[in-house]
């Protein structure tokens, strides 16, 4: 298939999303312990965008890698064994990383673009010393800043990250495995989104539910490790498994509503098939 070809969108009902949540799961018993280090490996590096000198790198390059997720959970769903070096295998196809790239460039734009209107004029209130101290790292330095403005970060924060989410979404794997350009996979993937917005919805609240106790875990991991408690180390080997097994569950839906949506035939992925042979154990 070629970006030139148009692709169908198919409407699906809600009771899809329940099965997208389910079927992720049976991806991932498949290849756990696989699945599990490329997702460790992923939050890896996702830890370093708080590094003020290659954080926005590693936004620009969250595409390239969730794409990698991605063609996981494709090996996977055809009984292969995909192993690390394949969450880097977007990058080894030019044409499809530059377009990724770009997209990744996208989401950074629209990150700011929403963070500065939310935030108008409130970041100037800030005492610069004080943002210094916060910077480095210093925890104690947020006691300082006005709560209101705290919480009105907090909200930007969850506004860009669903729209990038929402750009993200489809247009990530209709670019990797459609070979879309990035103004159609953009508009498509948008499409896509709303006309399947039942079971999107479906799958937002299911993993909503799911992520909660995560959330409990990683607050009384915080608390515990400021008391010194000794089920510190517990806890933080639950949220080390947990999270990773969630962000695998997110990719595993993603991937299944836009194999299920867009269709993924073995011609979807073209010139590709031979190259994750390397990548296999």
């Amino acid at each position: 298939m070629t970006g030139q070809q148009p692709l169908p969108v198919r409407k699906l009902p809600a009771a899809r999303g329940l099965a997208w949540l389910s079927g992720s799961w049976s991806l991932i018993k498949r290849q756990p312990l696989r699945l599990l280090l490329i997702s460790l490996f992923f939050q890896f590096f996702l830890g370093f965008s708080q590094v003020q000198a290659i954080g926005l790198l590693v936004i620009l390059c969250l595409p390239i890698l969730s794409a990698g997720m991605l063609h996981a959970f494709y090996l996977v769903e055809r009984n292969e064994k995909p192993i690390l070096a394949i969450l880097f295998l977007p990058i080894t196809v030019k044409l499809s990383a530059s377009r990724l790239l770009l997209l990744g460039g996208v989401v950074i734009v629209m990150g700011l673009l929403v963070a500065s209107l939310v935030m108008t004029g409130q970041m100037l209130e800030i005492d610069p010393d004080v943002l210094k101290r916060i910077e480095q790292g210093d925890l104690d330095a947020l006691q300082l800043i006005d709560p209101q403005m705290i919480e009105t970060a907090l909200i930007a924060m969850a506004i860009g990250a669903a729209v990038s989410g929402s750009i993200t979404y489809f247009s990530v794997p209709l670019i990797w495995f459609s070979h879309q350009g990035l103004g159609k996979a953009l508009t498509i993937g948008l499409k896509g989104l709303v006309r399947n917005w039942k079971p999107l919805l479906v799958i937002g609240l299911l993993l909503g539910v799911l992520a909660v106790p995560i959330i409990l875990l990683f607050g009384s991991f915080y608390l515990s490790a400021l008391g010194g408690g000794a089920s510190s180390t517990w806890l933080g080997f639950l949220v080390l498994l947990l999270g990773p097994m969630f962000q695998l569950l997110l990719f595993g839906t993603q991937y299944l509503a836009f194999r299920d949506i867009f269709g993924l035939e073995e011609t979807t992925v073209g010139d590709r098939k031979n190259t994750p042979d390397q990548l296999v154990a």
